[in-house]
């Protein structure tokens, strides 16, 4: 009988912990109600469908409510998991955690405590209502004018009408829980009789864009312009927690306060850079709240944040909170308090790239940030796109196949070079191929870790879209052993006829040549690696683990070398990049372009003293970077680059730097 019901209440696929959630719900309601058919004419959501069921089954489920079961917080917190994993990640069914939620009850009572002004919640991402209730029992029912949500899931959206309904002590009058899309519920709020909200709590949906259907993406960025956010949308791949924010925009009042919890990457990937500007253009940001812990969502594995911003256009400082585990949640506002911190509108460019580079209080952020504002001034630092243009970098040659299109590769070594071919062999026959068809390549960042002046030894195959018949015998031969060992598979199942020309029509379409290179993404922990930025004398090509540097100028390639691998440089990969795990960060093109780099152009005689300490060491064979700190010539690099900066006690700044970089990366 229970399958039935929860068929008939639309309440399928979840498991069989739903239907003890159902009851649990049912049975807070009824202290309200009396019976269950009283609560089928309730405005609720679920709740009207109990009209379909038999007598039988009414007399069951009363029987089955009226047993000791689960509290509503615990069903709060169960229906996460009784949704089934597919749905979950579907509608991103991930909700705010324990320590989110006493974070934001102790935002909610620090700025909208003790008073008689009587308020609106909402949160139009609704899941169990957990942010809701934690904001009635921080403010107090009697504070509560009306309370809202919207949910898409029925059995999380009854969950959380019957606890909103308890919170408010059994004035269902002054709870709406809709079930639906916000995204389209919001269109038209009046007619859903939906109040502007004085404060949202939040957690909205973080599902990875792409995996959204195409459809459903599309429809959202048109509803969103139609909206008034087109201004917003920096790209049309945008990311659903941007597009989240922009629905809290329209549903909140001038003045009202905003508290979300967002991923972390909001703040530093180029998604989110609209919303950031929405932020500085029609809010007070009053924090940005991160923790040790990787996320406030149970079951994300996201590195989260908690925004907390008031709908007004007056300026003052952000505090960016790194909150310790043994800190009291509810001192939290009134100890860290709004007269330190950052004013967002006012970040240097290097910094408004990544707004979580600026939690918590971080001595090397300060050392490197005193260093970057001294040349930036004085005009001896630029902004990379400033100094080198947009097209300046690109990102290496993706390949489908790396053991068919490198060469050498695990069967086919090179056994003679000449100067218009070479010649391969597997230990059974021998293959010319003409450098025609070669590029010159940096294979992996790993190869070249211990000099700055790589040694390129590799090739990668790069045939024109002819037929194969067309093509010379050997390089038809390497084509027939790479299909016939399933090498070269990958490209086969993408690409169809031509597959082995996909290298090429990178080629044509990119000019990925240059002659500095640096790794997409590094262990800050430089266990292995001596050396960030890698050049060449040559200009060659990389796989897609590279971005290639594309500057015409052998002389300013070195003096860039010279600060790519400066320990300058180094502080910023750990103030600024992306972490993508405990020790491993990356930075992306757009990331690099706001960038400061050396002002080609600054001073003659300062870029020769660091081009000829650059040219000592770029065939050094150089220990991991740690034990490079001391040695005579990382000392010399990084003082030339302090001298051309123009940063005063140039001396005592970079033991000062080589301290605290030690410190921070060492604790």
């Amino acid at each position: 009988m229970r399958s039935k019901i929860m068929e008939k209440l639309k309440l399928m696929p979840f498991g069989t912990e739903a239907f003890r959630i159902l009851a649990a719900s049912l049975k807070s309601l009824l202290k309200y109600a009396g019976d269950l058919r009283s609560l089928s004419y309730w405005d609720a959501p679920v709740l009207p469908d109990l009209g379909l069921l038999d007598p039988k089954e009414i007399e069951f489920l009363e029987a089955e409510a009226d047993k000791e079961g689960l509290t509503l917080w615990e069903c709060q917190v169960k229906v996460q998991r009784a949704i089934p994993r597919n749905f979950r990640k579907r509608f991103s069914a991930y909700y705010t955690n324990h320590e989110g939620l006493e974070i934001m009850a102790s935002v909610l009572r620090s700025l909208r405590g003790p008073g008689s002004e009587a308020l609106v919640l909402a949160d139009p991402f609704l899941g169990s209502g957990l942010t809701l209730t934690t904001g009635i029992g921080a403010l107090g029912p009697e504070r509560v004018r009306e309370v809202w949500g919207i949910e898409p899931l029925r059995l999380p959206a009854l969950v959380a009408y019957a606890s909103l309904v308890e919170s408010m002590g059994g004035r269902r009058e002054k709870v709406k829980v809709i079930l639906g899309d916000a995204f389209e519920e919001i269109r038209d709020p009046i007619s859903r009789g939906l109040r502007k909200a004085d404060v949202i709590l939040t957690n909205p949906p973080f599902t990875r864009w792409r995996e959204l259907e195409r459809e459903y993406r599309e429809h959202l960025l048109t509803l969103t312009e139609e909206l008034g956010y087109s201004a917003y949308i920096i790209r049309r791949e945008v990311s659903l927690q941007a597009l989240s924010m922009f629905i809290c925009d329209l549903a909140i009042r001038e003045g009202g306060l905003l508290i979300s919890v967002l991923p972390a990457s909001t703040f530093y990937t180029i998604y989110g850079r609209g919303l950031k500007i929405l932020l500085k253009e029609k809010y007070r940001v009053h924090a940005l709240i991160g923790s040790p812990r990787t996320s406030f969502s149970e079951g994300s594995g996201f590195k989260e944040v908690i925004l907390v911003a008031e709908k007004n256009r007056s300026r003052g400082k952000t505090a960016f909170i790194e909150v310790a585990s043994d800190l009291r949640q509810a001192d939290l506002f009134l100890k860290e308090g709004f007269c330190s911190g950052f004013d967002i509108n006012a970040l240097p460019r290097f910094l408004d790239t990544n707004w979580l580079a600026l939690l918590g209080s971080s001595e090397l952020r300060g050392v490197v940030m005193k260093i970057l504002e001294s040349g930036l001034e004085r005009g001896t630092l630029i902004h990379w796109e400033e100094a080198l243009g947009r097209a300046s970098m690109i990102r290496g040659i993706e390949m489908y196949g790396p053991e068919f299109f490198f060469i050498p590769n695990g069967r086919w070594g090179i056994v003679e070079e000449e100067r218009n071919s070479i010649v391969i062999s597997d230990g059974e026959r021998n293959l010319e191929i003409a450098k025609d068809f070669l590029l010159k390549t940096l294979r992996k960042p790993s190869f070249y870790s211990r000099r700055i002046e790589a040694g390129v030894s590799s090739y990668m195959l790069s045939i024109p879209p002819v037929n194969v018949e067309e093509l010379p015998d050997d390089i038809r031969s390497y084509v027939e052993w790479g299909m016939n060992s399933g090498r070269a598979m990958p490209a086969i199942r993408n690409f169809g006829r031509h597959w082995y020309s996909h290298v090429y029509k990178q080629v044509k379409a990119k000019n990925p040549f240059g002659n500095l290179f640096i790794p997409d993404k590094v262990d800050l922990n430089f266990r292995k690696r001596g050396v960030f930025a890698n050049y060449t004398r040559e200009r060659v090509t990389a796989s897609k683990n590279f971005y290639i540097v594309r500057i015409q100028n052998d002389y300013f390639a070195k003096l860039l070398a010279g600060w790519f691998n400066s320990t300058i440089f180094i502080s910023l990969l750990v103030l600024l990049g992306r972490k993508i795990s405990d020790t491993w960060t990356r930075f992306l093109e757009s990331d690099y372009l706001q960038l400061p780099v050396i002002n080609l152009r600054a001073g003659i005689e300062a870029v020769n003293e660091t081009i000829e300490i650059v040219e000592r060491i770029l065939k050094m064979d150089l220990p991991p970077f740690w034990e490079q700190i001391g040695e005579d010539y990382r000392r010399e690099l990084d003082l030339a680059l302090l001298k051309f900066i123009g940063v005063r006690d140039p001396e005592i700044s970079l033991d000062y730097l080589y301290k605290t970089l030690y410190r921070c990366c060492s604790s």
